[in-house]
């Protein structure tokens, strides 16, 4: 489950990276939001069951909860940022870049959880 949350991860940032090149029409927008969603919501999700295995039971259900609050946190705080960083000068690429990072940091708290996330 670890492997493949890692891999969903991956593919979301380098998606979002992409999100941020611009597209030539509004179906080809549609189709890389969709498919960035798919990446970015499949990571999630493996993100619950990586957790369920990665802490023992009597802290279970209080580290899936930070992890929930510290994401929660990030989506709320990311439109601001965007916002910021737009009227700031950036540009589209270098903002979608810069929300890529959130996957590329659990993607590096995975690797950094090892085999803490193997079934015991």
């Amino acid at each position: 489950m670890r492997t493949l949350t890692m891999v969903m991860m991956a593919f979301s940032s380098v998606l979002v990276a992409l999100f941020g090149r611009g597209q030539g029409s509004y179906a080809e927008l549609a189709a890389i939001a969709a498919i960035t969603g798919f990446f970015t919501n499949g990571g999630i999700v493996g993100l619950y069951a990586v957790l369920a295995r990665a802490f023992p039971t009597a802290v279970r259900a209080t580290a899936t909860g930070f992890a929930i609050g510290v994401g929660r946190g990030g989506s709320a705080l990311a439109p601001a940022l965007a916002g910021a960083l737009f009227s700031a000068g950036y540009g589209l690429q270098t903002v979608a870049i810069l929300m890529a990072s959130g996957s590329v940091i659990a993607l590096i708290a995975l690797l950094a959880l090892g085999n803490r996330a193997a079934p015991s």
